[in-house]
């Protein structure tokens, strides 16, 4: 049978939900798939913007072919791990890869895995209007947790969720309420997104002027002390900040300029792009930003400003 073409429903970012009536899950830092699972013929890897994910991640296709049995339609993650949790960085050095020998070489270093958290089509027909707690009881009953397929447990509790997905240093919880519906294609809030974030403390060694003459901030360049005194440039903050606090930094940062980078390395490994006017200073303010992860290269990923420290 053909199967039906479905978008992905989405969550939305909020506090804590409490009170009965909602489960928790682990939210995956990967990249959104859907598994098309026909009855006699290869699954097929669709993500969230219609982007076929199929031939990219070749280990992928070749486990759900073989082990799943449709026609399925299966919700999910694709996911690589690194040291027992999912790695964004590792992602996005396989994600755009699409000549075959490029292909072979990531899945080689790189394998991923496909965590499956809901079912919306199985047995022919579709499982949209069920209620999420029966759609996790039919997925759960599939059986399908197997090397380079996963079926995530679920929480009763989303507090109970929400430490142990920090204390395991995982992006954050999904909450879903048992009774709702999957509503193809829509922002819900009866799905909410809750996110753990970590604070670091930071130099800025130089910014980004905006607004007119240069007197605002449009971005800061940050880095971290080393043991031998350099400074390691860990990225820039641009998120965060209100108007007047990036006027009040500017005129802070103008009295503290330099010639040259105070960040180990040249201009071209700030990673940013050419023509881009930068602004050097003395490494002489401290900052508090919030991040998500530090990627392979550095890299905060996602910071927010927090604000100077005293």
């Amino acid at each position: 049978m053909r199967l039906p073409h479905i978008e992905p429903m989405l969550a939305t970012a909020g506090p804590l939900p409490s009170g009965p009536g909602w489960l928790g899950e682990t939210k995956w830092d990967g990249v959104r798939c859907i598994a098309y699972a026909p009855a006699a013929a290869p699954v097929r890897l669709i993500g969230r913007s219609g982007t076929d994910f199929t031939e990219r991640f070749p280990e992928v296709a070749a486990v759900l072919t073989e082990d799943v049995h449709g026609p399925l339609i299966l919700d999910g993650e694709l996911v690589i791990m690194r040291g027992g949790v999912p790695s964004f960085a590792a992602m996005q050095g396989r994600i755009h890869r699409t000549r075959p020998a490029a292909v072979q070489a990531g899945a080689a270093a790189a394998p991923a895995l496909f965590v499956a958290f809901d079912l919306l089509h199985s047995g022919g027909r579709p499982l949209l209007s069920e209620p999420y707690a029966r759609r996790r009881e039919l997925l759960e009953g599939l059986e399908l947790g197997r090397p380079g397929l996963r079926v995530p447990p679920t929480w009763d509790s989303v507090t109970e969720a929400f430490g142990w997905t920090r204390e395991h240093a995982l992006e954050g919880v999904i909450a879903k309420r048992a009774d709702s519906f999957y509503r193809p294609g829509a922002r819900s809030r009866d799905w909410i997104k809750i996110k753990h974030r970590r604070t670091a403390d930071v130099v800025i060694g130089g910014w980004l002027p905006g607004g007119p003459g240069g007197t605002s901030v449009r971005a800061v360049l940050v880095g971290v002390p080393a043991e031998d005194g350099r400074l390691l440039f860990v990225g820039s903050v641009s998120s965060g900040m209100a108007g007047p606090e990036r006027r009040a930094l500017a005129a802070a940062l103008i009295r503290l300029a330099v010639p040259t980078s105070p960040f180990t390395g040249t201009r071209g490994g700030l990673g940013l792009p050419r023509g881009t006017e930068v602004r050097f200073t003395r490494p002489e303010l401290a900052a508090e930003v919030e991040f998500l992860e530090i990627t392979d290269a550095g890299r905060l990923r996602q910071p927010v400003w927090r604000g100077l420290r005293a």
